[in-house]
């Protein structure tokens, strides 16, 4: 049996001990398993990479413009002003005016 040695901070530490406790297992055991399935996968067995924190939030908003664009993953909302008194059932069609004063919501 070989012997590995490795420092982390503390609270890293102590937040994975109580964890793997809660497995049912210990440091060296969780250690173990994930330099088997690193060796299986031949690589690490998940994705490491750096995240540009502003791309998501950009590609996001572009894809819901790209959405409402074309009428996908929208809900329609009536506005709060009416011009008529007319009462708005919600399961009514609206006529063609009604519907210039709707707006798309994604």
């Amino acid at each position: 049996m070989a012997t590995i040695n490795f420092r982390i901070d503390e609270e890293t530490k102590r937040v994975a001990d109580a964890l793997f406790a809660d497995l049912g297992m210990t440091m060296s055991g969780a250690i173990t398993i994930f330099l088997k399935r690193a060796i299986e996968y031949r690589g690490i067995p998940f994705e490491v990479r750096l995240r540009d924190p502003s791309a998501r939030p950009m590609s996001e908003l572009l894809q819901r413009m790209d959405d409402v664009e074309h009428g996908r993953n929208c809900h329609y909302h009536d506005l709060i002003e009416v011009e008529d008194k007319e009462e708005i059932h919600p399961r009514t069609k609206p006529s063609r005016e009604k519907s210039r004063r709707r707006r798309a919501v994604a």
